[in-house]
């Protein structure tokens, strides 16, 4: 976004899953729209779909497209023929991670959130597409390739006129030519089958053994609130699950903070359980009120002060929890992937269990091996070789 000021054309794809979210995204618009006039602008993602009228509001000369418009977005800025097929992207400039997107939509229920609203029903990339992607963003130098999805565990795509799961697609695309890992974004503990850990561990290292599996709360009358199908117990056993499959992977979760209802008690039940689980670290967020949710008119609402008390409190907790991940780490020799600038002194890169390692170099494009010397807090510092 360096470039935006001088841009002739300026593409948005805004988030809406928190009010602040949105917020941040009108900001950028209202500036963009105030200090490059001349720019062509172009909304799209969820908020274009949730709230067009606010992003008309701030950029009334904004081109705005909902989310079930953005596969046309390439034909409507003149970048490829008429019916020319969307969704597929050929290359990442200068980056060795790839995000290939291999689902979409929610049928969730959960109280607090929009994002079945505007994201639609569920989709799948059919496998062979999925497989023809990765297979062209391999030879093309990405070491690795992020399977994202709003519902990624819910992915079910075609082939050969048979339906292909989460876990058949991992089986399929860890057989492909080149040195390449896969990664798998975020996912529902209810869809972490043992059939998918079993894909995952007999991959030879292929799939990269770290697992986002959101919780939200570590209490169980807080989950019912939020109507999340499982019950902290399921989440836990389904994490030691994981663990006997894939020793010493990395495992990261969502909690929030100040859901309406929640009590001190219930706060402090939630953070013991989440200390309980030793995870690698925390994705922390207070409780947004959004238009439309079933939380958003629930008695209880508690007062920003409190959730931001507790939020700081998570914090801590995650500090703690990623400063104990980065320590361990320390005497082992890791596979890892530049993630950041190349020409930095400090090569920023990413281990295969989502550890961030800072190194004394840049390895150049691919997967190497670092030892990882030392850690300081959640920060740790590898050599390369």
């Amino acid at each position: 976004m360096e470039d935006w000021q001088s841009a002739d054309l300026c593409v948005i794809n805004t988030c809406s899953v928190t009010a602040e979210a949105d917020k941040d995204a009108l900001r950028l618009i209202r500036r963009i729209a105030a200090r490059n006039a001349r720019a062509r602008l172009v909304v799209t993602g969820c908020l274009a779909e949730h709230d067009a009228g606010a992003l008309a509001k701030a950029a009334p000369k904004a081109t705005i497209v909902g989310n079930r418009g953005k596969d046309g977005l390439a034909v409507l800025l003149g970048l490829g023929p008429a019916g020319a097929p969307g969704g597929r992207v050929t290359r990442w400039h200068g980056r060795s991670r790839a995000l290939v997107k291999v689902q979409d939509g929610c049928d969730g229920a959960c109280s607090y959130c929009v994002v079945p609203q505007v994201r639609g029903v569920l989709s799948s990339k059919p496998l062979e597409a999925l497989v023809e992607e990765v297979s062209g963003l391999v030879a093309g130098g990405h070491a690795e390739i992020v399977l994202c999805g709003v519902r990624l565990g819910r992915y079910e795509g075609e082939a050969g006129g048979a339906a292909a799961d989460l876990a058949a697609a991992l089986e399929r695309l860890a057989r492909l030519d080149g040195d390449f890992r896969l990664r798998l974004s975020s996912l529902e503990v209810a869809e972490l089958s043992d059939r998918l850990l079993d894909a995952a561990a007999g991959s030879g290292g292929r799939v990269c053994p770290s697992f986002h599996l959101p919780l939200q709360s570590g209490s169980e009358a807080v989950l019912r609130r939020m109507k999340r199908p499982y019950a902290a117990e399921r989440f836990a056993r389904r994490l030691e699950a994981l663990r006997r499959r894939l020793p010493g992977a990395g495992v990261f979760t969502d909690i929030m903070a100040g859901f309406p209802g929640e009590t001190e008690s219930e706060f402090e039940e939630s953070l013991a359980f989440v200390r309980g689980l030793r995870l690698s670290g925390l994705h922390v967020f207070r409780y947004s009120r959004r238009r439309g949710t079933a939380a958003a008119s629930m008695p209880g609402q508690v007062p920003a002060a409190a959730a931001v008390e507790r939020a700081v409190r998570l914090r801590e907790l995650d500090r703690e929890l990623r400063s104990a991940f980065a320590a361990a780490a320390v005497g082992s020799v890791r596979r890892v992937v530049a993630t950041g600038d190349p020409r930095s002194q400090d090569c920023e890169a990413l281990a295969e269990d989502f550890l961030p390692v800072v190194l004394d170099r840049s390895p150049g494009p691919g997967i190497h091996r670092a030892r990882v010397v030392s850690s300081d807090g959640p920060s740790a510092r590898g050599v390369v070789g």
